[in-house]
Order: C-alpha cells, then structure tokens, then sequence
C-alpha cells in the first residue's frame, strides 16, 4: 500500500484549477497511460480505451478496422464454455484464412471458404454469442461502440458509477487475450460496412483522400480495399495485437460521476495493469505530398444542377506553432456570419463560400468551398473566392474583427470543455495526437495572444502555396459489390450460458443505487413573464457563455411555410442593416443566433458571452421587429429547393425519413403536408415576412442557462422582447399512427445502390397504462435496442445478413394520448442479393420470438442505463423539462417507468409478443434498394407489392 500512496502523491498531475476541468494524469506500472476527470454534473461516466494504432499502421489492408470487430467477440475467458476445446477449431480456421490468402484459384478458395465455414459451425459450439456486450449492459453500460480511424482505434460507452469496478475488469480483460471468434461471419459483416460507405458517397471521400495523399498511407481507405478484405489473414492480425495492443501505446479515459482516489488507482492498477507490456512502436507517418501548380481531380458525386469546387491547401497540425493563427484567418473568411467569404453569400454572389480545416496526426488540410449561384460560372466564382483570401494575405481587416473572432474562437474551446461526453471526445482526441491536457489549456491561452502579425504571415505561408483544386462531376462513382458467399449461417448453442468470468462478476459487491431521473420541479427554474410565455431557467456552472432559445409554439406540421420561413430568414437583414452588416453587428458581440424550424415549434437561439447578453436580445428584438424583405434571398430560397427536389432519392439516406412517416402516417406525412414544388415557386417576399410576424403572435417558451440570476433575467427579457403578444394558441397536429387493411410491401427505387434497406412497421394496439407501455419499452429494447437484441444475434451475429439492424417503439404521450395507436418499426441495411433472406428471417422473429433469461435481464438493465445515462446536460434540461410539460406530465414519466421495468416478467413479455406482435397479420414492409437486383417477384410473398415514387413519399 505504501507504493500505491506514493504513486498517488507522485504521478497525479493536476492541470487546472477549476475542479470540473480538472485532468488528473498517472502511469500503471505496465506503462499504460491513465486520465482521470470527476464530474458530478450528471450521473453517469464515460469509459474509452484508446489505442494509438490506425489505418496508416496498415495502409490498404482493414486490419486495424477488422481487429477492432474482433474486440467484440470475447476473450480466452469471455465469450466461450470451454477454450480449451474451442481452441482447436479457432487453430484450423486461421491457418485455413492464410491458406485462403495464397490461393488464386477461385474453385479452390471457394473450396476453402466451405471448409473455413464447416469449422466455424464446429467452433460455435462453444461460443456465447455477445457476452461481452451482454455483460456491458448487465454492469451498467450503454452505447457500446468504437471507431477505427487512420490514426487510432478506441473503444468506448457510458456506464452507471456504481458498475465502475465490474467496468474496469470487463474492459482490461477484452485487451489481455482477445480471441478470434466468429471471423467468417465478421468478415461478412465488414463486407456490409463497405457496400454501406460506397452507398453514402464514402467512395466520394476516398477519392477525395487518394488526390490529397497520392501513395502516403492517409490515401487509403480506413476499411482497407476489397482485395484485402477477399483475402484476411489472421496471423497478420494477431502479429499487429502484439506489436500496437501494448500498455504503453493505449490510454485509459475515465471522465463523469467519479473520484479519483487511492481506492480507484489500487483497482486500476488490479485491473488494466494486467495488459501485456512492450515498447510503444515506431509508427509509419504520413505527410501530405508536396503539391505542384494546377492539381485538378474529378470528384463524382450525384448532386444535380449545381457546380462546385474545394481548394485544399496545405495546413498545419492542431497543435503545430502556427495553426492557432491560420485557424483565426480561415475564421476571418468565413465564420458563418462576416467573414470575407461569407459577405460574398449574405450579397448573393455565390450560393456558397466556407473556409474549413482537418487535421489528422501526421497531416492537415484548408479546403475552400465554392459553389456558384445556380448557373453561374465557377471561374467567376472562384476569382471571387481568392480575391477574398488575398485580403486575410494582406492584413485588410480590423483589429476589432480579430479580437471578436479571437473571443468565439475562445468560447468554442471552451464549449468543449463543458460536458462529460464533449470533454471526453477532447480527451481522446488529444491523447492519440501525443499531447496533454495542458497542450490543451495552453492553446486557449495562445489564441488571446494571437496578433495580426501572427495571422497575416499563416495566411501567406499556406494560401500562398500550391492548392489541389477537386471538381465535382455529377454522376455515381462505380461500385463493386461484394457480392453473398452462401455460407451455413452459425446456430450457437449456448446462448443463455455463462462463462466462468461471467460468474466471477457477478461475486463482486454492487452498491444499490436508485436510478436517477429529472425532477420537473427542481431540477429547473421556471417562472411566469407573461400569461402564455414561461421562462426556464438553469445556472451555467462551468463558464460565462449565455445559451437563450425563444420557442414558438408553431411548427411544419400545422404551417408547412415555416421550413423555407427559416432559410429565408437566416438571408435577411432589416430595415437598416443590410444583411452583412447584421451579421457585424453580431460578429462584434460574438454572438451567434441560429433558426431552427421543426414539427411543432419554431425556435430561434442565440449563444454568446454573458457580458453581452443584453446587447444580443436588442439585437434579436430589432431582427422580430424590423426583418427586411429581400428579392435575391427569396430567389435563393428557390433555388435552393430546386436543388433539393432534384437531388432527391439519389441516396436511400434520402428516402428513409419520407418512408417511414409515409408508412406511419400515411397522408398526414410531414413530408406530404409540405409546400409543394409550385407553391413554392409562388412565394413572394411578403408571404414570408407576414408568416414570420404572425409566428410571434403564438405562445412561446423562453430558455436560458447562464451565471446571471433569474430575477436580472426575467427582467431583462420583459424589457427587450415582443412578449406581451404571444397568445395564439396552435391547433393540435397529433397524428394517429396507420392501421393497415392487408398485409403490404412498399418498394422504392433507388438506382445503382448496393445495399437495399429493409423496414418492418407493426401498428400495435392502444397501450393505455403504465405497466404496458414499460412492457413495450422493455419488449423494444430485448427484440431491436442492442447488440444483446434479437434482431442483432440473428440477423447480423448468427447469419451475417446486415452491419446494422435494430428496431424502436413509436408511442404517443400517455398523458394526452393513451388510447392511441402505437407503432414499432425495424430497420435493417443488406447487400441487396441478401434482400430476401434478411426480410425472411426478420418476419419469422417476429412471429416468433426467442425467449432468453439472460439477454431479457442484459434489455432490462439496458432499458435502466438508457434512461440514467441521457440524463440531460444544463443547457439542455430547460428543454427536456419543457417538452415533458408540453406532453401533459407533471412528474416525470421516466422516473415511473424505472420502476415497473424492473419487475417485468418474462411471461408478460411473451403475452406482449403474442398479443402484439405475432398475431399481426397486417404487417407492413419496405424495401428501398435498385429494383434490379431485387427480386420483386419474392416479395409478393409478404404482401402485396406497391412500388412508390417520389411523389408518393414527398410533396
């Protein structure tokens, strides 16, 4: 113990003064990193581990990005009811994928393929399918994820305090003896992942990487190429395991509901000091080409009628001497408001000009957006363009500029400190860079520093280089389809077993803890300004950054006008400020304001710094009072539309929104309500400027979270704002959830798409009570809500059909609604050869549900973390509390449903299942996917098949 004491007193390193910020840094005696963060402000912790290892460390071959996969699969001791048994079969099939890797004749490697799948059938019969995850959400846990990028891989979720220790040895366990378990099916669900990337124009990007990079190992995709992915070679994984998967290559970050005493280092330095020591490895680097005059290369993307280009210049790394200062001049072009680029949009001389960077470890890029107004020409455009950026190279622009740019650049910074999930994103992201906390604060401290001497000389050395210049060409990049290998899908045995460390967990002691929800009293402040408009009020604890939001109690739904009233209005100024000067005049209080339509209201936020609060809602006041109509942003606004209604149904991510509201609400779809193509075109600047007065007429919400008191608040807001004359009550837009008549397949064509997305929709009986709706919620969670779920076992784990499958509940406000109709939708992305069999086998679940203990006690507890773990942060309860008052509670529901989740029994969810579900006779499916490499024919098998337009799904 007297080490343990000295390690606390010695390597705890405290890198600010303010508690919540405060990082505290210590070394196991393994070598492996550890940043400790205590945050009280909700009720739950951020666990990741991260691994300076990437797909630069194995450019073009997915290893990195496959291994990350198998650090789901389980260990030597999770995952398995015998190792020493499995280990043979695990054996065989390795040597069978080295084999598989040296063969080029496709009759012998289909022979080998067979043979790795009749193994893999053997190896399952000692494999617990998920137990890890499973046992993440037993202790706990949610969002379990991780993310492979060219520069590290990191595994990560958020648990409740009192599971810390059974996290700690669940997540140091995974890193000691990983086991390749379940490869083939996998390397299938990889296969999925790439056909998804190309769908969403992820080919775009590594086009995009390739021209940036040229051969550096950054030009390659992160998922490896198709070659690579054909041809795995486990022995190469396990080699990178051993040379990158070492204590002192990884981090430990533990951010939220913690203390960080001598307690918590005994139990880390039991737990993660186990992984295997080594020297950190020499990595590849891989700088950015020199660049040569007049670079072009064309980017297809299937984006119609409007040109564009992107200028990449060189840039320097994040914490590079000079990047602070080239950040503050892309800053002065463009910020969103009145930088030099954004003034040639606010005067409509281009539909678009943004200055935006990125920076990897080894490298970074300025990229310059250019898009011409419709038609326009883009060498006019981009003249435009440089012109704007030889005057950053030249120093014309204000001190004062700088100095109010220099502030947002500060509170941004600061933004990312506030919250356990942003601090902790921070936290990886500086540690896989080789940097500490300190690097950190210190850059805060740098960007005050900064002169226009320092701007002026990082625009020159990087604008005044050499640039790539990537030209869109409208088109769909040319897929290659990885195409069904017909492999036996795996049937585990042992899906309701427990391994031995399984029930080692489960002897550790466990505090009981309630779980905790918001309170609607307490947990905000909210007071009366005038008889239809409250205020909610919450401290800002961490900083002086005011964030306020006015909210109209109107919305899409009732008046369809108010999505294209937002885009204009973010183009107008007033009666006497032009458009750019407004955004001056908020640049010189740094000041943001932001509109924001959606279903049911309209909001209007502002965030800036607590000293020119009163300044900002002036400033707001005079924009509600004194809008000023505008021809050229009125054109915009249509053309921008045109744009959009052209561009629709290129990509399924188009589709799935109007599909499913489609199916759920059949002609009252939000996207069916909406103004039409002519109605549009039939806009005129009164239209708009008339809706935007008789919006301030309704109801309205104000929020506010900041350090000045709610008495100086409230009255600075009954001072300032139009508040006297929201009144107007809005019409109920409930929408009843469809029944169907008969069973039925909706089809949307989407061409040259590789995967199809298909849908379920089962519209389920009124759920009048709170023990049935916890039913549902927990039903929900065990069929499509994790990786524990039915749909992710047996659609992706068993049988390898999808990367992604899951399903969620639609339920209507108890308070208001109870009577109604409620609704569950799945949604699952296959390769479109696999169409049929993943439609298959989801409506047999349907029909018919396993029943397992163990994964109906992992949904329960999942269903208890979710809740915990959204619980909301202080500038955004005001919000929840608010939403849940609008949906007719007084207490919070959530609290309730904790505790009736708890006792759901098994046999209440399979009567649930029987009454609800596999009764269903009318059920609903949709595919989206390339009506060529569907089988049209099959489907009619569900339902009767209706083959929709776009006309169909969107007005």
């Amino acid at each position: 113990m007297r080490r343990i004491a000295f390690l606390f007193a010695a390597a705890f390193i405290s890198l600010s003064v303010q508690a919540q910020l405060d990082i505290k840094e210590l070394k196991l005696s393994n070598g492996m990193t550890v940043w400790l963060n205590e945050d009280h402000s909700q009720p739950k912790v951020f666990g990741a581990v991260v691994v300076k290892a990437g797909a630069k460390d194995c450019p073009n071959t997915g290893i990195a990005h496959y291994f990350e996969h198998i650090m789901f699969k389980g260990t030597d001791r999770i995952g398995t009811t015998d190792y020493e048994r499995e280990k043979p079969w695990l054996d065989s099939i390795s040597a069978a994928y080295d084999l598989l890797s040296r063969t080029k004749d496709e009759a012998a490697r289909t022979h080998i393929q067979k043979h790795i799948n009749e193994l893999s059938l053997k190896a399952a019969d000692y494999i617990i399918p998920n137990e890890f995850g499973r046992l993440i959400s037993k202790y706990g846990g949610s969002e379990l994820n991780a993310g492979t990028s060219y520069d590290m891989t990191f595994y990560h979720n958020s648990f409740l305090p009192q599971f810390l220790e059974q996290w700690c040895w669940l997540n140091s366990e995974r890193l000691i003896k990983p086991v390749f378990r379940g490869f083939q099916g996998e390397l299938e669900n990889v296969y999925e992942e790439k056909n998804r990337a190309a769908d969403n124009m992820g080919d775009a990007q590594e086009k995009i990487f390739s021209a940036v990079f040229k051969t550096q190992p950054y030009a390659y995709p992160i998922i490896g190429s198709t070659e690579s992915l054909k041809n795995p070679r486990l022995s190469d994984m396990a080699a990178f395991f051993k040379k990158y998967y070492v204590a002192s290559n990884m981090g430990l970050i533990l951010c939220g509901d913690i203390k960080p005493d001598a307690a918590l280092i005994v139990l880390l330095e039991k737990t993660f000091g186990r992984v295997q020591t080594g020297p950190a490895p020499e990595r590849i680097k891989s700088p950015m080409p020199t660049i040569a005059a007049g670079e072009r290369e064309e980017i297809k993307l299937p984006i119609p009628l409007i040109g564009a280009e992107a200028l990449i210049f060189k840039a320097p790394t994040e914490f590079e001497a000079d990047a602070n200062a080239l950040d503050l001049a892309n800053k002065l072009l463009y910020n969103g408001k009145a930088g030099l680029l954004d003034s040639l949009v606010n005067e409509h001389k281009l539909m678009m000009a943004a200055a935006m960077s990125a920076s990897l470890d080894d490298a970074a890029g300025s990229g310059i957006v250019v898009i011409p107004n419709l038609f326009g020409k883009m060498k006019k455009a981009e003249a435009r363009v440089m012109e704007q950026i030889k005057k950053v190279m030249d120093g014309e622009f204000t001190d004062e500029q700088m100095e109010a740019l220099k502030q947002e650049m500060v509170m941004e910074a600061q933004r990312d400190l506030e919250t356990i999930d942003s601090r902790s994103d921070l936290l990886i992201s500086v540690f896989f860079k080789g940097r500490t906390w300190q690097d950190v604060l210190n850059k805060i401290e740098n960007i005050r520093r900064l002169t226009k001497q320092d701007v002026v000389a990082a625009a020159r050395k990087y604008y005044g280089a050499n640039y790539i210049t990537l030209v869109k060409k409208y088109g769909t990049p040319d897929k290659e389809t990885l195409k069904q290998p017909g492999y036996k899908p795996v049937n585990p045995k042992n899906t309701d077993a427990k391994s031995d460390f399984a029930r080692q967990l489960e002897q550790l002691p466990v505090e009981h803890a309630t779980i905790r929800t918001v309170d609607l009293e307490r947990d905000v402040t909210m007071i009366q300004l005038e008889s239809h408009t409250p205020l909610y009020y919450k401290e800002n604890p961490v900083n002086d950054i005011f964030s306020f939001t006015i909210r109209y109690k109107d919305g899409d739904l009732h008046t369809p006008a108010l999505k294209h009233l937002a885009d204009y209005l973010s183009q107008l100024g007033t009666d006497s400020l032009k458009k750019q000067q407004l955004e001056q005049a908020w640049q010189r209080i740094s000041t943001t304001m932001e509109i924001v339509p959606g279903d049911v209201a309209f909001s209007i936020n502002l965030t800036g710094p607590e000293s020119q609060l009163e300044p900002a809602l002036k400033l707001l006041a005079h924009f509600l009072h004194s809008a000023k109509g505008d021809d050229k942003a009125l054109k915009e606004l249509k053309d921008n539309d045109k744009v959009e209604r052209k561009a629709f149904g290129k990509q399924k991510d188009d589709v799935i929104g109007p599909m499913i509201h489609k199916v759920l609400y059949g002609q009252k779809s939000a996207y069916l309500t909406q103004l039409n193509k002519k109605e549009v075109k039939a806009l005129k600047n009164e239209d708009l400027l008339n809706l935007f007065h008789e919006l301030q007429q309704y109801e309205c919400k104000l929020f506010y979270s900041g350090k000045k008191p709610v008495s100086e608040v409230s009255s600075l807001m009954k001072q300032t704002l139009p508040l006297s004359q929201c009144r107007r009550q809005q019409a109920d837009t409930f929408r009843p959830a469809q029944q169907y008549d008969e069973p039925t397949v909706f089809f949307y064509h989407v061409p040259k798409s590789r995967q199809n997305l298909v849908m379920s929709y089962d519209a389920i009986d009124a759920l009048p009570t709170a023990q049935e709706r916890a039913v549902f919620r927990l039903w929900s969670e065990y069929f499509g809500g994790s990786m524990s779920s039915v749909l992710f076992q047996n659609v992706r784990e068993f049988r390898s059909l999808a990367y992604s499958t899951g399903g969620k509940e639609f339920t209507t406000s108890m308070a208001l609604h109870p009577n109604e109709m409620q609704g569950y939708v799945t949604v699952t992305g296959t390769q479109a050869d696999k169409t049929m069999e993943a439609l298959s086998t989801i409506d047999s679940l349907l029909h018919q549900m396993p029943m397992k203990t163990e994964n109906l006690e992992a949904a329960r507890q999942g269903v208890l973390n979710d809740i915990q773990n959204a619980f909301p942060t202080f500038r955004t309860v005001g919000k929840y509390v608010a939403n849940q008052r609008r949906d007719g509670y007084t207490v919070n529901p959530e609290t309730e449903m904790a505790g009736l989740v708890s006792k759901v029994t098994a046999k209440e969810m399979e009567q649930f299942h029987k009454q609800h579900v596999a009764s269903h006779k009318n059920r609903v499916w949709v595919v989206i996917g390339d009506r060529k490499l569907t089988d049209m024919k099959a489907l009619a098998r569900y339902g009767k098949v209706v083959e929709l337009r776009k006309e169909d799904v969107r007005r």
